[in-house]
């Protein structure tokens, strides 16, 4: 005895079905991709971050170890003839050579990093010789930048100089018993892939400079 199959009989779709997959793929496609670039731009966004934060540690080790070189504290150090800042001036050498150096360790080759400005400032002294650096994220206090801003210098990427030098080299204190404190601020923006966004950060180190005599 044979048994003969009956005829395959072919569902037909449904007329909603057709459009099923492209629904699916676009809600999970949506979270897939949003989840890419959020790994991607907080990867770059820590590089560069930490590149950023090591070329202040050797800016700010820079400007210590130079002090008051202009005032015949010292010897400045060359400024090396491939940096980009090329407008030195007695005032400021120190952190123009600062800049210089803080290019050459990444400063400005981070992807989707651009520095805004770096400061250079005094940070004034207690009685005992120990910082005064009482300024908090409103502005307020006895400390410095920005609660006192009478001396600090400002300078672009390239080392321009923004603003007066109103801490210039020659007046610094690198005396053995009170050396003057500094603060060394990078601002900064990150741009986020795939978006418009965009972050406004800094980075500040605090150093005293190296006694020269």
């Amino acid at each position: 005895m044979r048994w003969i199959l009956p005829p395959h009989r072919q569902t037909a779709r449904r007329p909603g079905q057709r459009g099923q997959g492209l629904v699916e793929f676009s809600l999970v496609g949506g979270l897939f991709f949003f989840l890419v670039f959020s790994i991607v731009n907080a990867g770059f966004f820590l590089y560069g971050r930490g590149a950023v934060e090591h070329a202040a540690d050797v800016g700010m080790a820079a400007i210590a170890a130079e002090g008051g070189c202009t005032g015949g504290g010292g010897v400045c150090a060359t400024i090396p003839a491939s940096c980009l800042n090329g407008n030195d001036t007695t005032a400021d050498y120190p952190d123009e050579l600062a800049i210089c150096r803080m290019d050459q360790a990444g400063l400005t080759t981070t992807p989707f990093i651009k520095v805004t400005s770096i400061y250079v400032y005094l940070i004034q002294q207690n009685p005992d010789g120990t910082q005064v650096d009482s300024c908090n994220s409103a502005g307020t206090g006895t400390g410095n930048l920005p609660c006192n801003a009478a001396q600090f210098n400002e300078y672009d990427v390239s080392g321009n100089l923004i603003t007066a030098t109103a801490w210039p080299a020659t007046s610094r204190n690198v005396s053995t018993a009170d050396a003057n404190f500094g603060r060394l601020t990078i601002n900064f923006t990150y741009n986020l892939i795939a978006t418009s966004g965009q972050f406004s950060l800094s980075t500040s180190n605090v150093f005293r400079l190296e006694p020269q005599q």
